[in-house]
């Protein structure tokens, strides 16, 4: 895996982490865990099915982020 992605998927897996910190300590539990059971799920999969993980993450980061 070229570092460039491993650099794009670390900086998306903290981005998703950090939006889970506003939210009350119950939710936050779940969302982390959530994120990280997907992050682990997507970790063997194909180029093209990574770019699609990706994308979709980072609409939804970009989506939460221009609502906090």
């Amino acid at each position: 895996m070229p570092a460039r992605h491993v650099s794009r998927v670390r900086a998306l897996y903290r981005r998703l982490l950090l939006l889970h910190r506003v939210l009350p300590p119950d939710l936050k539990a779940l969302g982390d865990q959530y994120v990280k059971d997907e992050f682990r799920r997507h970790k063997t999969v194909g180029s093209e099915e990574a770019q699609r993980f990706l994308q979709e993450w980072e609409g939804l980061s970009t989506n939460v982020n221009a609502r906090v």
